[in-house]
C-alpha cells in the first residue's frame, strides 16, 4: 500500500476513534440497582434552639469570669441586668450573692446596704423563699468583713492600726458599719419565735466579725459583750408563762406529775379567783424558756399554800428587866469582838499560749528566706503566712498552719525556723506566744 493512502487511512482511524471516545463520555453512567441504593438518605439532626435560661446562664458565666479578673464594674453591670430580666428563684439566689460580692469588693458600701434593706423588707412578707434569700445575702456580708480582715492579716497590717492610709479607714469604717445594719436585723428578726433559730446564729457570725474588726481592745469587748446580751433578749422574746388557773395542763418541778385539767369556775367564784390570782405573786418556776427543758428534782419542793385563813398569833410575853440587862449585855460583848475578814476571790488563772498577733516586731533574729529556683522559674511570688507557736525561751516551739504561694511555703518554713524572739511572759511568769509573721515573696 503506498505510503499517502497508509497515512490517509490511519488518520481517518484516529479521527473515527476520537468522535466515539465523545458520544460515549456525554451519556450518562446508570446504576446498578442494589438493596444499599433503596435506603433512603439520613438526614442530620436538627440542633437545639438556644432558649432563654440558657442565655441567662451564659450571662452569669461571664460575669463570674469578671470576678475572677477583679473587673466588679463589669461584673456589676451583667449581674444587674440579668437581675432585673430573670424571674428564676433557682437562678436569681445565687446571683443576689455574686451581687452582694461585687458591691463589696468595688467598695460600693451605699448600694450593697440597699440590696440588703431590700431583702429584710422582702423576708417580712409571706413570699416564698424570701427569709434564705435574705440569710444568703446577709452571710455574704459577713464573709467579706472576714476576707477583708484576712487581706490586712496576710500584709502584716492591724485594722486597730490609726496610722492606716486615709482610704484604708474609710473603707474599714464603712465595713463596720453595714455589720452593724446586719446585728440590728439579726436582733429585730430575733422576736419572731419562727426566725428566731436563724436570726441568732445570724447575730452571732455577725457580732463576732464586727469584734474583730474591732478599732481597739475597748471597741472589741463591746461588740463581744453584745452576743450575751443578744442572746439573753432573743430567749426572753420566746419565754411563755404558764397560768395556774388555766385550762392546760402543767407540770410540777419536783415530781413530774401532770396536773389534773381543772373546770371553769363558776360565776360566783370567777371573781374571787381573778382577784386572789391578781395579787398574789409570780414564780420565777412559772416564767421559762419555750426550748429550755424542766429539770427534774434539782431544787426542794416548795410548801403548798391553802386557801383558808392562817392560824391566830400567839401572845409573846414581854421580858422581865433582867432578862434585857442580859440581853443588852450579850449585844454589847458581840459588838467588841472583832469580825473576821471576808476571804478574798482570788482572780481566775490564765492559762494557754498568750495570742499576740503579728510576731515581726518582736524578733531578734529573722534571716531572709532563700527564694527557691523552681519558684524563681516558675515565675511564682505573693505573700505566705506562717503561723507558729513560740516557747518560754523565745524559740520557735512548732509550726502551726501556712497559707499562700504552694511553692514558696517550704522557704517560708525553713526560714522561720531560724528565728527567735524576745520571751514572752504573763503576770512575771515566762510563757509561750502564739502569733504569725508574713513573708512577701516578689521578683
Amino acid at each position: 500500500m503506498p505510503l499517502n493512502v497508509r497515512l490517509i487511512f490511519v488518520t481517518s482511524l484516529l479521527i473515527c476513534g476520537s468522535f466515539a471516545a465523545a458520544a460515549t463520555a456525554q451519556v450518562p453512567a446508570t446504576p446498578q440497582s442494589s438493596p444499599a441504593s433503596q435506603v433512603p438518605e439520613q438526614t442530620a439532626p436538627p440542633t437545639p434552639a438556644v432558649t432563654s435560661g440558657d442565655l441567662l446562664r451564659a450571662r452569669i458565666s461571664k460575669a463570674k469570669a469578671f470576678i475572677a479578673v477583679r473587673n466588679y464594674s463589669a461584673a456589676t453591670y451583667e449581674l444587674e441586668n440579668v437581675r432585673r430580666e430573670s424571674a428564676d428563684p433557682a437562678i436569681l439566689s445565687g446571683v443576689n450573692v455574686l451581687l452582694m460580692n461585687s458591691y463589696l469588693e468595688q467598695g460600693d458600701y451605699k448600694r450593697a446596704q440597699d440590696l440588703l434593706r431590700e431583702f429584710y423588707r422582702e423576708q417580712k412578707t409571706t413570699k416564698p423563699g424570701a427569709n434564705a434569700n435574705y440569710l444568703a445575702v446577709a452571710g455574704q456580708i459577713v464573709k467579706g468583713a472576714r476576707n477583708r480582715l484576712e487581706r490586712y492579716q496576710m500584709l502584716g497590717l492591724s485594722v486597730t492600726d490609726r496610722t492606716l492610709p486615709l482610704e484604708a479607714v474609710n473603707d474599714l469604717e464603712k465595713m463596720r458599719e453595714t455589720l452593724e445594719v446586719v446585728i440590728a436585723e439579726a436582733k429585730e428578726m430575733g422576736a419572731d419565735p419562727k426566725k428566731a433559730g436563724d436570726a441568732m446564729a445570724l447575730l452571732e457570725e455577725a457580732t463576732n466579725s464586727r469584734s474583730m474588726l474591732a478599732r481597739d481592745e475597748y471597741d472589741s469587748r463591746r461588740w463581744r459583750d453584745e452576743v450575751a446580751d443578744a442572746r439573753e433578749d432573743i430567749a426572753n422574746s420566746r419565754s411563755v408563762v404558764i397560768s395556774a388557773i388555766s385550762g392546760v395542763p402543767s407540770t410540777t418541778v419536783a415530781e413530774n406529775q401532770p396536773v389534773p385539767e381543772k373546770t371553769a369556775p363558776t360565776a360566783a367564784s370567777a371573781a374571787p379567783a381573778s382577784a386572789a390570782a391578781s395579787s398574789a405573786p409570780i414564780s420565777l418556776e412559772a416564767v421559762r424558756p419555750a426550748s429550755d427543758p424542766i429539770v427534774v428534782g434539782s431544787r426542794p419542793r416548795q410548801a403548798e399554800t391553802s386557801a383558808a385563813a392562817p392560824p391566830p398569833a400567839k401572845p409573846v410575853a414581854k421580858p422581865s428587866p433582867e432578862a434585857k440587862r442580859d440581853q443588852a449585855a450579850a449585844k454589847s460583848s458581840e459588838k467588841n469582838e472583832p469580825a473576821e475578814p471576808a476571804p478574798k476571790a482570788e482572780p481566775p488563772v490564765e492559762t494557754g499560749p498568750l495570742s499576740v498577733g503579728a510576731l515581726t516586731d518582736y524578733a531578734t533574729n529573722r534571716p531572709a528566706p532563700i527564694y527557691p529556683s523552681f519558684a524563681r522559674t516558675a515565675h511564682a511570688q505573693g505573700v505566705v503566712r506562717v503561723d507558729v507557736i513560740v516557747d518560754e525561751d523565745g524559740e520557735v516551739a512548732s509550726i502551726e498552719k501556712t497559707s499562700g504561694p504552694s511553692l514558696l511555703q517550704g522557704a517560708a518554713k525553713d526560714a522561720i525556723r531560724k528565728w527567735r524572739f524576745k520571751p514572752f511572759e504573763r503576770n512575771g511568769q515566762p510563757v509561750k506566744a502564739v502569733g504569725f509573721v508574713t513573708f512577701n515573696f516578689s521578683l
